[in-house]
């Protein structure tokens, strides 16, 4: 339980989220993008990028990331719904720029599900490969499965009561940095170290928290 990383309410644990869990104070909100086994059917498949290897060969499952009396948003969910509680309100990120809809073999739009918040809300933010809004080119992708800022902003937004947020997922702390900039606690925990580093990497960046 020593953690990777801790400054200003802002905490990072290297390790399998299983085994940190159980040991965590409450949290309000449990906002995370977890690897869905979207390759369970292919034994022993591990993802191959530029960013390394990482597997996503087995069948999801969110039971543990259930915290009692949290509100929770899992991107992705659509892939485990059958898993989860019988709820309606989702979240869609509009990704593509409409224009290319028809014209794109990837979906437009990512979903997540959530138990809070009452209608279904939508969220436009342009992050279609090498075209990243608000992003140059020559910027580096942190993870393969990076989400934006904005994005995450966009989440905790919708949580205004939550001053905690976990991410048990947390890549390259994309929620964390979200977190950060809005004044909230926050904790992500990531089994790859090298995601671990480019996290601290981004949180040491001073930036002017939002209002």
């Amino acid at each position: 339980m020593t953690p990777y990383y801790e400054h200003n309410g802002i905490v990072i644990y290297n390790a399998d989220c299983l085994e940190i869990l159980p040991h965590l104070e409450p949290v309000d909100l449990v906002l995370t993008d977890p690897l869905y086994g979207m390759n369970r059917h292919i034994s022993g498949h591990k993802v191959i990028s530029r960013f390394g290897s990482y597997r996503d060969d087995k069948e999801f499952d969110p039971t543990p990331l259930f915290e009692p009396g949290a509100n929770h948003i899992f991107w992705g969910a659509n892939h485990f719904a059958n898993k989860l509680p019988n709820e309606t309100r989702w979240l869609m990120w509009l990704k593509h720029d409409h224009s290319l809809f028809n014209l794109r073999s990837t979906s437009p739009f990512e979903l997540a599900w959530t138990d809070f918040g009452g209608a279904a809300r939508a969220f436009r933010f342009i992050w279609d490969g090498s075209i990243k809004q608000g992003r140059s080119a020559r910027q580096q992708h942190l993870h393969p499965n990076e989400k934006p800022v904005e994005l995450m902003s966009w989440c905790l937004f919708l949580a205004p009561e939550a001053k905690s947020v976990l991410d048990p997922f947390m890549g390259s702390g994309t929620t964390l940095v979200a977190a950060k900039q809005l004044g909230r606690k926050a904790i992500g925990i990531e089994i790859e170290e090298k995601y671990c580093e480019i996290a601290v990497r981004r949180l040491s960046q001073e930036v002017l928290p939002f209002k």
